[in-house]
């Protein structure tokens, strides 16, 4: 089940039709065999779909059901899940929690704060890594940008996998339209998951 190697091809895949990104559990009512055979097709697609294959397995994790039948998916595509993603999609709550008042500044929606999944990096490092950006763009030609043009995002067109919708406003919440709330948004983001993801990249403002 190896699949083609990077650079993985540019491809947009959207967020999985139906599933609530913003649940504590997204995949909580599938049943085990399910997830089994979902990773298995996500894993081979190019790019590998490793949010929705990550999830799933710290779903099992959490049932400690068929564990071992979901790492050795992994294990034979060649692939790693994103062991960061579960303490990232903490950090994002915390640092976006509902009473924060920043929701109600929001005069006007439509801007995404979005974070992309990257590899490139050694196994110390964690593999991956993410990419922390903002834009008034739909995610995505932003996303398609980011894998088509050499200027756009350090990185990303020859080590770009996917975006990380889980992570992702207006996916968890509404985002602003305004610029200059974008970037503030953008750099809260970032600097939440610089606690918990071993590299990220973007920019911040001060």
């Amino acid at each position: 089940m190896t699949i083609e190697k990077r650079p993985y091809h540019a491809v947009y895949f959207g967020p999985y039709p139906g599933l609530d990104y913003r649940a504590a559990r997204p995949f909580e009512r599938w049943q085990a065999p399910h997830l089994i055979r979902s990773m298995k097709e996500w894993l081979t697609q190019n790019p590998p779909r490793l949010e929705l294959a990550t999830l799933a397995l710290e779903e099992l994790r959490l049932r400690d059901s068929k564990v071992l039948n979901a790492e050795m998916v992994f294990a034979d595509c060649d692939l790693t899940p994103i062991e960061w993603l579960e303490p990232a999609r903490r950090a994002v709550v915390q640092a976006f929690p509902k009473s924060w008042d920043g929701w109600a500044q929001v005069k006007r929606s439509g801007g995404s704060v979005y974070v992309i999944l990257r590899d490139g990096y050694s196994t110390e490092n964690g593999t991956y890594g993410a990419y922390v950006g903002s834009t008034k763009l739909t995610l995505e030609k932003r996303f398609m940008e980011h894998r088509q043009s050499s200027r756009a995002g350090r990185g990303l067109q020859a080590h770009g996998i996917e975006p990380l919708f889980s992570l992702c406003m207006p996916f968890l919440r509404k985002a602003p339209l305004a610029r200059a709330s974008l970037l503030d948004w953008e750099t809260r983001l970032h600097h939440a998951l610089a606690e918990v993801i071993p590299k990220v990249g973007g920019d911040v403002v001060s």
